[in-house]
């Protein structure tokens, strides 16, 4: 499902994106691209779409429950009626042909694990996205990219997530679009060890639409970028959100693992962290964008970050956060700006699919109460 608002044509095939010149894209390609690492993307599957190669996409699995009266029907993993999916893969290894965009990580393989996402059996997505978390697990994934959230099976997401990080693979989330409203967070990014990403703009700024909170870790861009619209037909351009910001994170540490193999999930969501571009005013940490706009370059041509210890989670002892006055309307808040964001784009808002009687976040129950625990 998109977003209302189709502002524009996507651009000419020559033309990368802007966030990948501003992220300098074409230097860390020469340095690493991705090769070797297998995101998964647990969404609604994937289609093959002109701007995104083949052989750039592994089998994968679909996990949809059967309609009650089909007991019996297989659902094909290389489908999407939706589009989500398509989009996440194409942010990941497009090949940036067709109007759709050049991946941050063309070298690296999407395993695409297809769910009900964005289809009449919506309700089911929490329950299936667990199975397909532990099948992306258990089948050579280093990193879960989950650009969707779910409340009611939390439980069994939360479990299924664990599962996945005791294999050694490193599991993305996006915080969600509520943020001009009532502020509901995905309660997937409160689980220990996940990344919650927020989304930002061309300039910097955390986006209005961002959900925000203490499960924030790191940014990405959220603007207008290529997406799949009217229901998976063509190339758009519209707001990626939280969910294409989450895509873009999730490359990064595809870049990253890719330059250093021998490095554990802990010791790449470290650098990233430490690498990441922060607030104007010096924190080290925001409720908007977390620690800031994932800056892979950092990494890869400037050398910087310390790995650390690979058995110790980075977020289990934070950086020092400096913490602002807070607002009396929360949802109201100024959004911060990262000094030295590297994400670059226009303005272009994909809303978080509908999920029908399953919310594509969490309506916000419980999340006044919860903060997130580090894992030690």
């Amino acid at each position: 499902m998109v977003s209302a608002g189709l502002v524009m044509p996507a651009a000419a095939d020559t033309d990368p994106q802007a966030y990948l010149t501003k992220m300098k894209a074409q230097e860390m390609w020469k340095v690493a691209d991705g090769s070797g690492i297998t995101v998964a993307v647990v969404d609604s599957g994937f289609k093959n779409v002109p701007g995104i190669r083949s052989e750039s996409v592994l089998p994968g699995v679909s996990v949809m429950s059967p309609p009650a009266d089909e007991p019996d029907k297989k659902y094909p993993a290389h489908d999407d009626v939706d589009g989500h999916g398509t989009t996440m893969t194409a942010a990941i290894v497009g090949d940036g042909t067709g109007g759709g965009p050049k991946g941050l990580a063309p070298g690296a393989k999407v395993m695409p694990v297809r769910t009900s996402l964005g289809t009449p059996m919506g309700f089911a997505v929490g329950a299936e996205g667990a199975k397909g978390i532990r099948y992306a697990a258990d089948n050579g994934a280093k990193i879960i990219n989950l650009s969707w959230g779910d409340y009611y099976s939390f439980e069994r997401l939360k479990a299924a997530v664990q599962y996945a990080q005791s294999k050694g693979v490193l599991v993305f989330a996006a915080m969600g679009n509520e943020g001009e409203g009532n502020n509901a967070t995905n309660l997937i990014t409160m689980v220990p060890g996940v990344i919650g990403v927020g989304a930002v703009n061309d300039e910097g700024d955390a986006m209005p639409f961002s959900s925000h909170g203490s499960g924030t870790d790191l940014s990405s861009i959220g603007g207008k970028v290529p997406v799949r619209c009217k229901e998976n037909t063509r190339w758009c351009v519209a707001d990626g959100g939280t969910s294409y910001a989450t895509a873009l994170a999730s490359a990064s540490a595809a870049l990253v693992w890719s330059a250093h193999p021998d490095w554990t999930a802990n010791q790449v969501a470290r650098v990233l962290i430490q690498t990441a571009g922060t607030t104007a005013d010096g924190g080290k940490r925001s409720d908007w964008i977390g620690y800031g706009v994932v800056r892979p370059r950092k990494v890869l041509l400037d050398r910087e970050g310390d790995p650390g210890a690979p058995d110790t989670d980075p977020l289990a002892v934070p950086a020092p956060v400096k913490t602002p006055t807070p607002s009396a309307d929360q949802t109201a808040a100024a959004p911060v700006r990262a000094e030295s964001a590297d994400a670059k784009s226009g303005e272009f808002a994909w809303k978080w699919p509908a999920l029908g009687a399953v919310f594509a976040v969490s309506l916000g129950l419980g999340i006044t109460v919860l903060v997130k625990r580090r894992r030690r």
